[in-house]
């Protein structure tokens, strides 16, 4: 093995390190068998997370690509992986108190969460198409069996077929809108793209805006963007809770990490002001502005009718991508950076609403308005939880998702234009509120038909706990995050 191979290896190490504890696990289920029965492999997993968290702070320091050029270790690359292995190590926490995860099913659903994790990883650091494709359909591919995991259930049998057929049909735009842009550039690595499209002039041709509205059309069904939003309600409804909790921020994620490195490295320049512009002539600016007007639109409305909270949720994070995308419209480096501390601030008060579901589910074996009734009163530790985690996907002032938008709404007014877009974005947090805020009535102000005796679990108060914190710290001091992802975004291979 030459040294350069040991050196790849070496910056990969954190995927490696999650591909050791996948075969272990693979192992002790075959030498073991009633491992599948207890909390052996959630907890492996947790650990397995931890470790890639602790080597992804120790390799590469410095930018650089490997594997000739096919993936990147920088800041961006570093970033996502700290994400997903926190999203990981929490959706496996929520997961050890689930009735929905059958017993005899733990080892199965800690193999394909580590699975799509490393599928996740690598979709942040390609820098190949064909990488990229790879990680996206190691991703999706999982994620259609983690959909139907309740082989039972009527509604996870539908929503597994509907994520698979939405995903092939993605996954089909997709790869022939990568093999359009080989044809027409001579190459699938990111740098060599780039310089093709910058010695054209704006002389593309029809072929490559096909390729660029194929290539969306694969990428919007991985963040759950207009028009390839669809799936998202069906699939949170009918997958187990800690499914969908971990499906509605790590896949999501992996998609914007994509869209991030492909659309700041191939179609668009780094200017002197350490801001980013699109290749001349290329004008994506206004497309994404009317996407990110219509996805949060659409989500947010169609969350208004909704009764079962899952739904309500899995809308609310269809608009939640709206306002993402619309740091991109700018392409300037508070926008970017908005963008990065919104998926942070999402993580935890997304995490911690759909494990909310999750409690309820166990409790109460349904997720509609009704089972919430009165559990404020009797469980206020959930209950307060609850309510910071609302008010914070709402935006509410003195709580991380209030800074997320303001830091993302700023950027825009900022820049001087698209202030249509900033009113637009403003009106439907108001209408937000209204949906949010019946959960919390029927937590509050709604009195369960029987009195009933119950307890949240020290594991479970614990977790919610945990998550609450930092929704609330980074309502109030955010510059250590910021800065982090300036940091993140000034590495930017």
């Amino acid at each position: 093995m030459t040294a350069e191979t040991l050196h790849n290896i070496k910056l990969l190490a954190p995927e490696v390190c999650l591909t050791f504890f996948l075969c272990f696990l693979f192992v002790v289920d075959g030498l073991f068998p009633k491992t599948r029965t207890n909390k052996f492999s959630m907890i492996t997993t947790v650990v397995a997370c931890i470790a890639g968290i602790l080597l992804t702070c120790k390799v590469g320091k410095t930018p650089e690509a490997y594997f000739g050029g096919l993936v990147v270790n920088d800041g961006f690359t570093k970033f996502f992986r700290y994400f997903f292995f926190f999203t990981a190590a929490v959706s496996s926490y929520v997961a050890f108190g689930s009735k929905e995860i059958e017993t005899r099913s733990r080892m199965e659903f800690s193999l394909l969460l580590l699975c799509t994790t490393i599928g996740m990883s690598i979709m942040a650091a390609a820098s190949n198409l064909l990488v990229l494709y790879m990680g996206i359909e190691m991703v999706s591919i999982i994620s259609f069996v983690m959909a139907g995991f309740k082989r039972d259930n009527l509604k996870s049998n539908e929503a597994s077929f509907k994520y698979l057929v939405f995903g092939g049909v993605a996954s089909g735009f997709m790869i022939y809108g990568f093999s359009l842009m080989y044809g027409l550039t001579g190459s699938l690595n990111y740098p060599q793209m780039a310089a093709y499209l910058t010695a054209a002039q704006g002389n593309f041709g029809l072929v490559f805006w096909l390729a660029l509205v194929l290539i969306y059309g694969g990428l919007a069904y991985k963040i759950s963007a207009f028009p390839m939003h669809f799936w998202a309600p069906d699939v949170y409804e009918g997958a187990p809770t800690p499914i969908a909790t971990f499906f509605s921020v790590g896949p999501k994620a992996a998609g914007f990490a994509a869209l991030l490195r492909m659309l700041l490295t191939v179609f668009a320049v780094k200017t002197a002001e350490g801001n980013w512009q699109m290749i001349n002539g290329i004008s994506l600016t206004h497309v994404i502005a009317v996407i990110s007007a219509l996805t949060m639109v659409v989500g947010n409305l169609s969350a208004i009718g909704q009764t079962n909270v899952k739904r309500i949720l899995a809308y609310s994070s269809i608009a939640h991508v709206g306002y993402m995308l619309m740091g991109l419209v700018t392409l300037d480096r508070s926008g970017l950076t908005a963008i990065l501390f919104y998926l942070i601030a999402y993580c935890a008060m997304n995490l911690g609403a759909f494990w909310v579901v999750g409690v309820v589910a166990n409790l109460r074996g349904r997720e509609d308005l009704d089972a919430f009734r009165g559990l404020g009163w009797s469980m206020p530790v959930l209950g307060i939880c609850m309510g910071i985690f609302i008010f914070s996907l709402t935006g509410i002032p003195m709580f991380s998702g209030f800074i997320g938008k303001f830091l993302i709404f700023g950027s825009i007014i900022k820049s001087g234009g698209y202030l249509w877009l900033v009113l637009l974005g403003v009106m439907n947090s108001v209408v937000s509120l209204y949906y949010y805020i019946k959960i919390l009535k029927s937590m509050w102000l709604d009195r369960p038909e029987s009195p009933e005796s119950l307890k949240l679990s020290t594991y479970h108060a614990v977790g919610l706990v945990g998550l609450a914190i930092p929704t609330v710290v980074l309502g109030l001091y955010f510059t250590p995050i910021l800065e982090f992802a300036e940091r993140t975004l000034s590495n930017l291979l």
